[in-house]
């Protein structure tokens, strides 16, 4: 009887035990999920922060390669450019000035402080001018009229240099258009305020300095030519 007492006794508290060691277990396997949670969420965010990092580095890619292009084109242009430089002053160093108008405030009301408008005198000269040039050049066959504009320096010069541009293209337009000279023997420039002729301290000075000019070159190489002819005739 005691053995049978002591043989129960035993197996309670060997079933205890198990019971003990099993719940031992079953708690550490809770807490070890507990603690790799947070460790696996963390790895999720990062990757999602890696993945979410390459897109972005990739679109800077995309952006870089596209400035390379892009500076690549400008690069050409820019040669381009150059070369158009490069051919107008060789064309430049065949020409020579033929006649020069200046169109300017000693003789009359050309040119209006702030205004861009020709006046019919303006016009009037411009008409004897080109009478002449065409006369003695038998037309306007090799020639080349520059039409640069000035101003006094009353303003900015950011101002200036438009007025300026502004009185030469409104002289240009008057060639082209009333004239009949070719556009493509007109060229536009502006110096603003920075080629005076006179003191731009008195008031006779700002109105000379206010002018357009028309420079009318001739073809050296024109000019050659027709004096070769001759020599051989």
């Amino acid at each position: 009887m005691k053995n049978s007492n002591v043989y129960r006794t035993g197996m309670r508290l060997l079933a205890v035990g198990s019971l003990v060691f099993s719940s031992g277990c079953l708690a550490t396997q809770d807490w070890v999920k507990e603690q790799l949670f947070p460790v696996e969420k963390r790895v999720s965010e990062n990757e999602a922060g890696l993945t979410k990092m390459g897109g972005r580095v990739s679109g800077l890619e995309g952006r870089v390669d596209t400035m390379a292009s892009q500076i690549a084109n400008l690069d050409s242009r820019l040669n381009q450019t150059n070369a158009k430089a490069d051919q107008a002053l060789e064309n430049l160093q065949k020409l020579k000035v033929d006649r020069k108008l200046v169109l300017d405030m000693k003789q009359g009301g050309f040119f209006n402080s702030n205004s861009t408008v020709l006046s019919n005198q303006a016009k009037q000269e411009i008409d004897s001018f080109l009478f002449d040039v065409v006369g003695q050049a038998a037309g306007t066959s090799g020639l080349f009229f520059v039409v640069a504009g000035h101003t006094d320096n009353a303003g900015s010069e950011k101002y200036n240099y438009d007025l300026a541009r502004i009185r030469a293209e409104n002289a240009a337009v008057y060639l082209t258009t009333q004239k009949k000279v070719d556009p493509g023997q007109v060229f536009v420039m502006s110096y603003g305020e920075t080629v005076p002729v006179a003191d731009n301290r008195t008031d006779a000075g700002r109105a000379k300095n206010r002018r357009v000019e028309i420079l009318v070159y001739r073809d050296a190489i024109t000019v050659g030519s027709a004096a070769a002819v001759g020599a051989g005739r």
